[in-house]
């Protein structure tokens, strides 16, 4: 069960990506023809910011997830609604303190905005309908919360997907018509809030008992909540201060215009990062599900398997980045936006990273060990603040994007020592050594691949950018393959998917059945 629902989950997931991809390139051409790199710079920055005051939340979803993952496995729906009841009203507060600290902020946006004609009540304006838009999503995040910790992430893909379609092709629209950046913002603000208002009922619908319950928690389980929700805090902080003051650093240092560059760039490494974590979302589920069940060393199988399909993704799109995403910027956005060939390696590698990350976040947080987790946060924001601000006053964005290379690298050593001693209680050398060669492995295999593309030059950039692209995967496929086909992990993957390919065929071929009889 809980495979199955891993991979509906990833699959819907991939999908609603795929059409975004689409879409968001879309937009984003259209954006820097109706409002300029300088329109959206301030886009970036501003969301940025709001990722920063998303800090109120302080990791409050996680813990949300965390504690249900025992009383759905175990159908205590009491205690279910209890939960929910309790969570409800933490983040109507939560989107209260968001609010007043968004308000505060305003006086010090003119020190963040840099480099841009805009006037400081514009710049308000606009910020005021980010908050607007990101508050209005903690009224319902409770909600959510629960078809994760359920395995149902597809439900909130499904419906995230329509929403989605309809605010992009409609923000499109508002923009050729308007040509304004207020315009936009108000039209995704109503778009988001029929969003969530969409997802409530649907929540509603498939989980009848939480409109029935009003039982409040007990004060003791409400204590040991909030002692996680403090430990857990710290992993939030250093999470936003690692993901989201990027923009901020190149805005300050380097200018605001850079920030509209570097977006071109993140438009594409998100869309990817978003894929990759949906494969993220719709394990977490399933990982937590078996941390409250399964035996030690079968947790420790399940996270080298998991690791090991992460490599593949991750070199696979790495080494497709390096070689193609030079070209795709030039392709549709101009050849004025490409950035400096280092920048663009620090990028691949800080995906690479990213990616590899994602089943050790997970199985840590559904451990339950936030408390010493708080260490291993402190550790890694406290040298990505440094090394970025050093850097990047010497060497500019570079320099600043080295910091996010020296934070991911810091935390995964340390969270993978933290995970194995503390909850499996064995050695983890072996899987430092296979990481190792991951790593290695990446390297290599990007590096060749970036020299035989280099040697590909038709005079037409379309045809170029192509047979690139053709060459970079099958290159990176092809040597995966023969490295690792006779492996261990290379088998247990296969059977998984063919296991679940039959189940599924198993369970077409019984609800047909059941139709013929019932006809």
């Amino acid at each position: 069960m809980r495979t199955q629902a891993t991979i509906r989950n990833a699959l819907w997931g991939i999908l609603q990506q795929a059409v975004l991809c689409v879409l968001g390139l879309l937009s984003r051409r259209v954006m820097l023809q109706t409002i300029g790199v300088s329109g959206v710079g301030l886009n970036g920055l501003l969301t940025n910011v709001l990722s920063l005051l998303s800090l109120t939340e302080m990791g409050v979803g996680s813990v949300i997830i965390y504690h249900m993952y025992a009383p759905l496995a175990n159908g205590d729906w009491e205690k279910i609604c209890r939960l929910m009841q309790f969570y409800r009203n933490v983040y109507r507060r939560i989107a209260l303190a968001m609010t007043g600290a968004g308000l505060l902020l305003v006086p010090f946006l003119p020190y963040l905005v840099n480099g841009v004609h805009y006037s400081h009540s514009y710049v308000t304006a606009v910020f005021l309908l980010f908050l607007a838009q990101t508050v209005s999503s903690y009224l319902f995040s409770y909600k959510r919360s629960l078809l994760s910790a359920d395995q149902k992430q597809y439900v909130i893909t499904i419906v995230d997907l329509v929403f989605r379609i309809v605010s992009v092709i409609g923000g499109i629209a508002v923009l050729l018509l308007t040509r304004e950046l207020l315009c936009y913002l108000f039209f995704l603000l109503i778009t988001g809030i029929l969003n969530n208002l969409a997802l409530s009922r649907r929540v509603d619908r498939l989980y009848p008992e939480l409109l029935r319950s009003r039982a409040q928690l007990p004060r003791e389980r409400r204590k040991k909540i909030f002692r996680n929700v403090r430990d857990l805090f710290i992993g939030k902080l250093s999470w936003t201060i690692t993901s989201s003051t990027d923009n901020l650093l190149i805005s300050a240092l380097v200018g605001t215009i850079q920030v509209g560059l570097y977006s071109n760039y993140t438009i594409v490494l998100n869309t990817l990062t978003n894929v990759v974590n949906q494969l993220s979302a719709a394990m977490s589920g399933s990982i937590g599900n078996l941390l409250a069940t399964g035996s030690k060393a079968h947790v420790d199988a399940v996270l080298r398997r998991l690791l090991f399909l992460m490599y593949g993704i991750a070199s696979f799109c790495c080494t497709c980045l390096l070689c193609l995403l030079d070209p795709f910027i030039t392709l549709v956005f101009g050849n004025e936006m490409v950035l400096d060939f280092p920048v663009v390696c620090v990028c691949v590698l800080n995906f690479f990273l990213a990616t590899m990350r994602i089943p050790v976040w997970n199985m840590l947080s559904a451990s339950g060990l936030f408390k010493r987790d708080k260490y291993i946060s402190i550790a890694g924001s406290t040298v990505n603040l440094v090394v970025s601000f050093v850097l990047g006053k010497e060497i500019g964005m570079l320099g600043i994007l080295i910091g996010t290379t020296c934070t991911y690298a810091i935390q995964f050593v340390l969270k993978i020592l933290l995970f194995y001693r503390r909850f499996l209680h064995r050695p983890c050398r072996k899987l430092f050594l296979q990481l190792g060669l991951y790593l290695a492995l990446t390297l290599a295999l990007t590096g060749c691949a970036y020299g035989l593309c280099s040697w590909i030059a038709t005079g037409v950039a379309i045809a170029d950018f192509v047979l690139k692209g053709f060459l970079a995967a099958g290159f990176s496929l092809g040597s995966n393959f023969l490295l690792f086909c006779r492996t261990d992990s290379f088998r247990a993957l296969r059977q998984v998917f063919y296991d679940s390919r039959n189940r599924y065929k198993s369970n077409k071929s019984r609800a047909t059945g059941e139709k013929g009889g019932m006809a």
